[in-house]
C-alpha cells in the first residue's frame, strides 16, 4: 500500500511504502465496495431505494443525483449491469430505510464553490472513472477517464489557485486514486481536471510518487508564483515558477546508494484551452 505523507501548496511529495509482490491480475473479480456508515451521494437519475436487495422489490423512495444516502451495510448479494458489478447496499435516505445497487451511487464527491463533484468508479472490468458536475442538483457536465482497474481504498483530491494562469482555466482540482498494478499492489495516480462555467475538462494525468525498491522517486510541482528552495542534501538546485506553466520536479534514486539519483522536469504549459505536455532532464 502506498501513504500519502505530506503536501504542501507548491508540492507533492509521496512515498510508497514496501508491498509484497503480487501475482499478475491480482485484482480480477474485484468489486468497487462502499465502506459502511460512511455517506455517498447518489450517481444516478430516479435510483430506486427497495424493501429488498432486488430489482423486483417494492420501492421505498426515489432519489436523484447528489442526494446523501448512508450505507449502513453490505449485503452478500451482487448484482451485473453490463460491464458493472456491484454489491447491493442496506442505506439510510433521510427517515427512510432500504436496499440500493452500489453502482448507483458515487465513489467519491466533493464540493467545488457552488458545484458539486461526483466520481463513479464502473470496476475493473471497465477500467472507467466517470466524473459529474451538479449544481442546484442539476447537471452541468460530465466526462470519462480511462486509467486503468481502479481501486475504491484510496481516494483523494486537492484544490488548486488558479489565479496566476492568463486566461483563467477556472477553478482546478486533482482527483487522487490507486490504480491496481500487475507487479505491485498498486500506484498512485493524479489527475487534474478543470470546471470552467460548469464544464469539466480533464487535463493531464501524473504518478506523485513511488516506491519499488531500491529504485524510488519522489515529485514536487511548481506553480507560476511558487519556488521550491534547493535542498543540499539530496542535491536539489532552487526552482521557480515559469508564466503560465505547472512544473513537476522528479527525483529518482537508489534506497541503497543515496548518490545514484537523478532529476527531470516535467512541464504542462496552459496554451489558453489545455495543458501541453513537455518533458526534459534537469541538472
Amino acid at each position: 500500500m502506498f501513504s500519502l505523507l505530506k503536501y504542501s501548496s507548491s508540492a507533492l511529495i509521496l512515498i510508497s511504502l514496501a508491498s509484497p509482490l503480487l501475482a499478475q491480475g491480482h485484482w480480477e473479480g474485484t468489486l468497487p465496495e462502499k465502506k459502511e456508515n460512511t455517506e455517498y451521494k447518489v450517481f444516478a437519475e430516479n435510483v430506486n431505494i427497495r424493501k429488498e436487495p432486488n430489482l423486483k422489490a417494492d420501492v421505498v423512495t426515489k432519489l436523484q443525483p447528489g442526494n446523501p444516502v448512508k450505507v449502513l451495510k453490505k449485503t452478500n448479494t451482487a448484482l451485473a449491469q453490463g460491464k458493472v458489478k456491484e454489491y447491493w447496499y442496506k442505506v439510510k435516505a433521510g427517515k427512510e430505510e432500504g436496499y440500493v445497487w452500489g453502482g448507483l451511487l458515487s465513489d467519491y464527491h466533493l464540493t467545488l464553490g457552488k458545484y458539486e463533484i461526483l466520481v463513479r468508479n464502473l470496476g475493473v472490468v471497465s477500467e472507467v472513472l466517470e466524473i459529474k458536475a451538479l449544481s442546484d442538483s442539476k447537471l452541468t457536465s460530465s466526462l470519462k477517464l480511462d486509467p486503468g482497474p481502479v481501486s475504491n481504498e484510496s481516494w483523494g483530491h486537492e484544490l488548486y489557485n488558479t489565479e496566476s494562469f492568463k486566461p483563467s482555466p477556472g477553478e482546478m482540482f486533482s482527483l487522487r486514486y490507486l490504480v491496481y498494478s500487475e507487479i505491485e499492489y498498486g500506484f498512485p495516480n493524479e489527475t487534474f481536471i478543470t470546471l470552467k462555467d460548469g464544464k469539466l475538462t480533464s487535463h493531464f494525468s501524473r504518478v506523485p510518487g513511488m516506491c519499488d525498491p531500491p529504485s524510488c522517486a519522489e515529485s514536487w510541482l511548481v506553480f507560476p508564483d511558487d519556488i521550491l528552495t534547493a535542498d543540499s542534501e539530496i542535491k536539489r538546485k532552487i526552482y521557480k515558477g515559469k508564466p503560465n506553466t505547472i512544473r513537476e520536479i522528479t527525483r529518482h534514486y537508489d534506497i541503497d546508494d543515496i548518490s545514484a539519483q537523478e532529476y527531470y522536469e516535467r512541464e504542462y504549459i496552459w496554451n489558453g484551452k489545455t495543458f501541453k505536455e513537455k518533458e526534459q532532464e534537469t541538472k
